[in-house]
C-alpha cells in the first residue's frame, strides 16, 4: 500500500474504533439502567440515597464519555462523514420540531392522550439514522 493508502486504513480503523466504543458505551449504560430500574421495580423498593449518588455519577461519567467520545469521533473523520452526519443531524431534529408541538396540539384538543417523549425520541433518532443511511447509500 502506498502512503496515502495507510493513512486512509489508519483513519477508517480509528472511525470504527471509536464508533464501536461509543455503541458499547451505549450498550452498557442501557443494560445497566435496564437492570437498575428493573430490580427496583420487581422489588418495589424505593432506591436508597446513596444508590441514586451512584447513579447520578454514573449517568454523569457516561455523559462525559459519551460527550468525549462523540468529541473524538469528529476530530478525527473527514468533511464528508462530517456533513453526513450534520444533514442526518438536522433531519432528526426536524422529526422531533414537527412531531412534539403537533402531538402536543393533538393532545390540547383531545384527539389523542398527551405526548409521549420517549416515542418522540424514539421517533427522532430513527428518522436521523435512516436519514444517515439514506445519505450514504446515494453516495456510493
Amino acid at each position: 500500500m502506498g502512503e496515502g493508502e495507510q493513512l486512509h486504513a489508519r483513519r477508517r480503523r480509528k472511525f470504527w474504533i471509536i464508533l464501536g466504543s461509543l455503541a458499547l458505551l451505549g450498550a452498557i449504560a442501557g443494560f445497566f439502567s435496564g437492570f437498575t430500574v428493573g430490580l427496583a421495580d420487581a422489588k418495589g423498593a424505593e432506591v436508597s440515597a446513596g444508590m441514586r449518588a451512584l447513579g447520578a455519577a454514573g449517568i454523569l461519567l457516561l455523559a462525559a464519555a459519551t460527550a468525549f467520545g462523540s468529541w473524538k469521533f469528529f476530530t478525527s473523520v473527514d468533511e464528508v462523514e462530517v456533513a453526513d452526519n450534520l444533514w442526518a443531524s438536522l433531519i432528526g431534529f426536524y422529526a422531533y420540531a414537527i412531531l412534539f408541538p403537533a402531538w402536543w396540539l393533538l393532545a390540547r384538543i383531545r384527539l389523542i392522550g398527551s405526548p409521549d417523549e420517549w416515542v418522540i425520541y424514539g421517533v427522532a433518532m430513527l428518522t436521523a439514522t435512516a436519514a444517515y443511511l439514506y445519505r450514504k447509500w446515494q453516495s456510493r
